[in-house]
């Protein structure tokens, strides 16, 4: 009898497993149980009913009772009759894992048939958490068969624990879950905390034995309400409903499938703050993404009182060293993108020295930056709704941010938080790492085993810290600002110590050439030039619109109005990366050239200095602006005949993209980005957009610069093809957002 028990129990759960869907139950088998009493020591009592799954299979129940019975059936017979239901529970095991390979084959097959209706058909897929789950006895067993005591065995779902007896008491209980097939899976309160991980997707080894951090806030009610509220109002529309298409349904988002939340986190932001090429890529690529279906935001210190910025309400504090620090969110949406800053006194005292300050000082700002850039997505309501963390790519920028793919992993992706945010790290010059001793390991707020990843060796600086090489390592995604700077980074003279590491990461690193706004900088449109004798022009009006210019900024600058003199503009930080050296040992020569020449920028005191004193030995010649003005920047590039851009080293470069759309001819030296976007002039076939040099020396530049002029002078017709060229460019950011995109996507995907 007791054999014959076995057989009906196999019987029933085939039928059942064939009947619905091929789905293993998830429910506990007599086959994977392990009792604490000997099977010698229980008596088996056999019943059957009808039981309550789809398909009215004939179900048995077998009780064991806990003691064994006396007299002969204890004899022999019964020994034999518990070798059979011991071969009879191996051949049902072996056979249930036969069934769901089968099952596991014939899913393969339809999914590589049907990839298309996949996501209709999820819940009748058996992932490989539930074949564990049905296999693996620690899964099967409730908390209470460790207690020896426990008398009942219930092989396949014949009591009120996975079935109640009365139909009309199956809704009763909410813990349970009710499958397509009818069976009740079981409640976690029966899963042990690993086992929760497992069936939940994570495992006990992701998460460390760490405590977070204070800086780690709760969810705020804020996010979880918006989210669902904005989930209740999702409208899916499935393959057969049929979708009116007409003039007033608008096309679908560039970005198809692929549009995602996005976080762009940025130490300066145009035109609120800025001091190079960073604050205009804040300032535009968020807009490029916005405008091909992405929600976007831009995260960005808060230096001073800003005009037209709403105050959210919301306020965090986090630790920074030991000290309590108060993080005061205000937003503003302009052109499809949130702008949300962040306000604390060590930002406001700045003003428009954003990176002032002594090594810690600055360490302890990006510290505090990054932990309340973080945790926007949960408290900073943007139109209503938190973007929360689903979904959601942080882009990083330079190592001022460079500590949020660190924190993102460490405090939160390792606890199981924002497991669906990604991180992408953009190098817009390497030249500036967050390097320090490795004391500075302390103001970081990490666990201790991170620490290497911020420990660096060079034979001039040592064993160090580097916040840099840390987001490298911990980034999902590298982007650098060009395809050759790409390829300058993982050489020894262009990775500044950081070419190991680059190349170590060179599987995850792409160049991308950065766009320019053509809202700000288009000469047809520039409100810079709309007074001061200033005129706006385009490609059509180049001839008068561009001579005017010129003349109004000789006047502006009180230099004699000549038009046929070249004039020859500088814009940029005062720095010898910017080549500024270059140009001063330059202008003894262009002095003898009868040129004019206008230099703004501000930067190192020395060169500050000297910019002074060639304007005072150069009255008639020379015009040095010390400071930043982004009007006069936008008025030199349009008045300006020639931009040069000698830098050392130039990861992208974005002068001399708004110089060729002004049809301003630029003479840059020939790396990095300025390689990659400046091809230089062929006199034998037209073609080209300016002059290049391949060596960081004044003699290079005088050669490059006086090829220049002679064509200005002595062949007009050459020069003007020139300019056109450059105008005629598309430089738009759109090309550079569809492969940051590209990016996002290859992120959201890896785990």
């Amino acid at each position: 009898m007791l054999s014959s028990t076995f057989v009906n129990d196999y019987t029933a759960t085939e039928s059942i497993l064939l009947l619905n869907n091929h789905l293993p139950p998830k429910i506990p088998l007599s086959a994977n149980f392990r009792p604490r009493k000997s099977l010698l020591h229980m008596t088996f009592v056999c019943s059957h009913h009808h039981s309550n799954v789809t398909g009215g299979g004939r179900v048995w129940r077998v009780k064991a009772t806990g003691e064994s019975g006396s007299g002969g059936d204890a004899g022999g017979d019964g020994d034999e009759a518990l070798q059979a239901v011991i071969e009879k529970s191996k051949m049902l095991l072996a056979k249930q894992k036969a069934l769901l390979q089968q099952i596991a084959e014939r899913r393969e097959m339809i999914t590589s048939i049907n990839s298309t209706t996949i996501s209709s058909e999820k819940e009748g897929i058996v992932s490989e958490e539930e074949e564990r789950f049905f296999l693996e006895p620690e899964y099967n067993l409730p908390d209470d068969m460790d207690d020896p005591s426990s008398s009942i065995v219930e092989p396949i779902g014949s009591t009120n624990e996975y079935y109640d007896d009365d139909n009309d008491n199956d809704d009763d209980n909410d813990d349970y879950v009710l499958s397509k097939s009818g069976i009740k899976f079981p409640p976690e309160s029966y899963l042990d905390s690993d086992s929760k991980n497992k069936v939940h997707g994570t495992t006990s080894e992701k998460a460390t034995t760490y405590e977070l951090p204070p800086f780690v806030s709760d969810i705020s009610t804020t996010y979880t309400s918006s989210k669902d509220a904005y989930e209740s109002t999702l409208h899916h529309v499935t393959d057969d409903e049929d979708v009116k298409v007409g003039d007033d349904v608008n096309s679908p988002p560039l970005a198809g499938p692929n549009a995602m939340n996005v976080i762009l986190v940025a130490a300066e932001c145009a035109p609120w703050s800025k001091t190079g090429g960073l604050g205009d890529v804040a300032g535009a690529l968020p807009k490029a993404l916005a405008k091909r279906g992405h929600r976007v935001m831009v995260v960005a210190p808060c230096y001073r009182s800003y005009a037209g910025l709403k105050d959210t309400g919301v306020r965090k504090w986090y630790k920074v060293n030991g000290q309590d620090m108060e993080a005061h969110y205000f937003q503003a949406y302009i052109d499809g993108v949130d702008f949300v800053f962040i306000e604390n006194h060590m930002f406001r005292n700045l003003g428009s020295n954003i990176y002032g300050g002594n090594r810690t000082d600055i360490l302890r700002r990006m510290v505090l930056f990054c932990k309340a850039a973080i945790e926007v997505p949960w408290h900073v309501p943007c139109g209503g709704l938190c973007y929360g963390d689903g979904n959601l790519v942080f882009i990083a920028n330079d190592w001022h941010t460079a500590l949020l793919p660190v924190y993102l992993k460490a405090y939160y992706h390792e606890h199981g938080l924002m497991q669906y945010a990604r991180s992408v790290l953009v190098i817009h010059n390497a030249a500036h790492q967050g390097r320090g001793p490795m004391d500075d390991y302390s103001y970081v707020d990490l666990p201790p085993h991170y620490l290497d990843l911020f420990r660096m060796y060079d034979p001039l600086g040592g064993e160090h810290f580097n916040i840099f090489a840390a987001g490298i390592k911990t980034a999902y995604q590298i982007v650098t600002v060009s395809h050759g700077y790409a390829w300058e980074l993982k050489t020894t003279e262009g990775g500044r110590g950081l070419h190991g590491v680059i190349q170590e990461n060179d599987w995850k690193l792409k160049g991308i050439v950065n766009g320019i706004d053509k809202k700000e900088w288009n000469p047809k449109s520039d409100i810079h030039l709309t007074s001061d004798g200033y005129t706006n022009y385009s490609l059509e009006t180049l001839n008068t619109g561009k001579p005017q210019c010129k003349a109004a900024l000789q006047r502006e600058l009180g230099l004699p109005v000549r038009a046929e003199v070249p004039l020859i503009g500088f814009i940029g930080r005062l720095d010898n990366q910017k080549g500024v050296d270059l140009i001063c040992e330059a202008v003894p020569w262009m002095m003898g050239q009868d040129v004019q020449l206008v230099m703004l920028g501000t930067g190192q005191p020395e060169l500050e200095r000297m910019l002074r004193e060639l304007e005072n030995q150069h009255r008639e010649k020379v015009r040095g602006w010390v400071g930043f003005s982004v009007k006069m920047a936008h008025r030199i590039t349009a008045g300006a005949d020639v931009l040069l851009m000698p830098s050392k080293f130039e990861p992208c470069g974005l002068n001399q993209l708004y110089a060729m759309c002004y049809g301003t001819v630029p003479v840059v030296h020939a790396v990095g980005g300025l390689k990659d976007t400046v091809q230089p002039f062929d006199p034998y076939n037209e073609s080209g957009l300016g002059w290049t040099f391949h060596r960081a020396d004044s003699g290079q530049l005088v050669h490059a610069l006086g090829n220049c002029l002679l064509t200005y002078r002595e062949y007009k017709s050459s020069w003007e093809g020139i300019q056109r060229r450059g105008m005629m460019q598309d430089l738009s950011w759109d090309n550079a957002a569809h492969q940051y995109e590209e990016v996002l996507v290859a992120a959201k995907y890896q785990w």
